[in-house]
């Protein structure tokens, strides 16, 4: 018997022919070209430019993850002998892994043509704190499209959502509690913040997508489950025992 670590690698061709390369070269690529034109251009950046820009990255980040449990062929792929669960997270992981790469390149970038006379460094472990949340937001979106377009299409609800959702808190009265400038005394609290955001969309997802899994499983349990066959004259009779 073949072992389950062999079974899933035979599925990684499937995944990433199926994985969301358009989105994430459009986005990704995007994010970089925003973040090398001050590179390109010769120009330096103020601490707060270069984390505005480092901000648009994320977001450009995030949007191809709404995309990536996207499943046309998962009535077919559900008769593989591996769990939904697998399945998915092998499909976010084939998305995240190049734009995680790509969202430290950009942070590398903006670092490079911080203006000299700052006296301090690009806040990397801060702001990836808010990438991070924005990523596992679209990710929960997504998990909440499947549910309501019965496993086919997330990114009905994620990718709006993905790009409404910044706009919105951009926009709102709390825009200074979550982006703050770094190194206000705002700054650390705000982090605090987005840990809170980070936490609760990750569990937020997870149970989504563990409960439609499970619900799978019971109707295909209730579909397979045997029914008692009634006796000719169509009346159950109870066994006697002597």
């Amino acid at each position: 018997m073949r072992s389950p670590l062999i079974l899933q690698t035979a599925l990684l061709p499937y995944l990433f022919r199926m994985a969301p390369h358009l989105p994430v070269a459009v986005g990704g690529g995007t994010a970089l070209v925003v973040c090398a034109l001050p590179l390109i251009l010769a120009k330096s950046l103020e601490l707060g430019e270069a984390t505005l820009l480092l901000r648009m990255a994320s977001v450009l980040c995030a949007v191809p993850l709404a995309l990536a449990l996207d499943d046309p062929a998962h009535r077919t792929t559900a008769t593989l002998p591996f769990s939904l669960t697998v399945r998915r997270l092998l499909r976010l992981a084939l998305a995240l892994l190049p734009l995680a790469t790509i969202w430290a390149v950009c942070g590398a970038l903006l670092s490079a043509v911080l203006n000299p006379g700052n006296l301090v460094g690009l806040p990397l472990a801060g702001l990836s704190l808010e990438a991070a949340t924005l990523a596992v937001v679209a990710v929960l979106l997504s998990a909440l499209g499947l549910r309501l377009s019965k496993g086919e299409r997330g990114s009905t609800v994620a990718a709006p959502g993905s790009v409404l959702l910044p706009l919105f808190l951009v926009l709102s009265p709390a825009r200074s509690d979550l982006f703050a400038t770094p190194y206000t005394q705002a700054w650390a609290s705000s982090r605090w913040i987005w840990a809170v955001l980070l936490a609760a969309a990750a569990s937020s997802a997870a149970a989504l997508l563990r409960e439609r899994r499970l619900t799978t499983q019971r109707v295909s349990a209730t579909r397979h489950a045997p029914h008692p066959t009634p006796s000719p004259s169509g009346d159950h009779h109870e066994a006697k025992h002597p």
